[in-house]
């Protein structure tokens, strides 16, 4: 087993593929695609204690307007009404289906869980996990907490890859049909102009590039025209990133 212990307070072990793990996590992996069907990225997770799911819940931001309502906390939180206490205590794990991001973290340490469960820990998309837990190793206050990476980690991971490429592939057949690149939202006179410079002058340029590397390139541009305090342009072109990454698309105002 490769062990890494951060602290007094946390661990990261690979996990063992015990087999009573498996079912829980299977539970997880059950509500991470509920959240595919309702269209939100597919993460689910699930509270046991002594051997009972108290709770399981899958991401749900987008349906409830709530950016903290990811699964781990939208589990936390049903499993703290569950028994009563904003506090779990350490006989309780959390099962999750995909590594935990900074805000998670955080309560997962609050309600003093003392084991995690993590499907797939690919850093792509929620960073580091051993980066992510020294953020909070200075503090005195968080009690130890155990976690264990990769259990059943390639069924999570082709979830998430199958859910973003189906989302890309909807993305790509709606960029086709624009009849220019007037019609991107957002998009402007200036803006075009801002493309051109940048090699896109029709849509068929963005799906010529993907529109992964695409939305990258957009993304490195607009902090270049923020750092230049062109403001309104590096926000319509942030807008258009999650455009292209078939999210939902603001105001570009809300990205200022």
């Amino acid at each position: 087993m490769q062990t890494r212990k951060l602290s007094d307070k946390f661990s990261i072990l690979a996990h063992q593929g015990q087999p009573e793990d498996t079912p829980w996590m299977e539970l997880a992996l059950q509500q991470a695609r509920l959240a595919a069907q309702a269209g939100e990225v597919p993460i689910g997770a699930v509270v046991v204690i002594d051997g009972k799911a108290v709770a399981r819940a899958h991401n749900a931001p987008v349906s409830l307007n709530d950016a903290c309502a990811h699964a781990e906390i939208q589990a936390i939180r049903q499993a703290c009404q569950a028994v009563g206490n904003y506090r779990l205590g350490a006989q309780a794990t959390l099962y999750v289906t995909l590594q935990p991001c900074l805000m998670c973290i955080g309560a997962i340490l609050h309600a003093r869980l003392g084991r995690v469960v993590v499907g797939c820990a690919q850093s792509r998309y929620n960073g580091d996990l051993k980066q992510s837990l020294s953020v909070f190793e200075q503090a005195q206050a968080w009690h130890p907490c155990v976690f264990e990476t990769d259990c059943m980690g390639q069924e999570s991971e082709e979830l998430l890859g199958n859910f973003f490429k189906a989302r890309r592939k909807q993305r790509e057949e709606t960029v086709a049909e624009l009849a220019s690149l007037m019609h991107l939202p957002n998009a402007n006179k200036q803006t075009i102009d801002v493309l051109a410079q940048l090699g896109f002058h029709t849509p068929h340029d963005f799906l010529q590039t993907g529109l992964q590397q695409a939305s990258e390139r957009l993304a490195e541009h607009s902090r270049v025209l923020k750092a230049g305090q062109h403001t309104q342009q590096a926000a319509i072109l942030a807008s258009l990133c999650d455009y292209f990454n078939g999210e939902p698309v603001r105001s570009w105002k809300q990205y200022l």
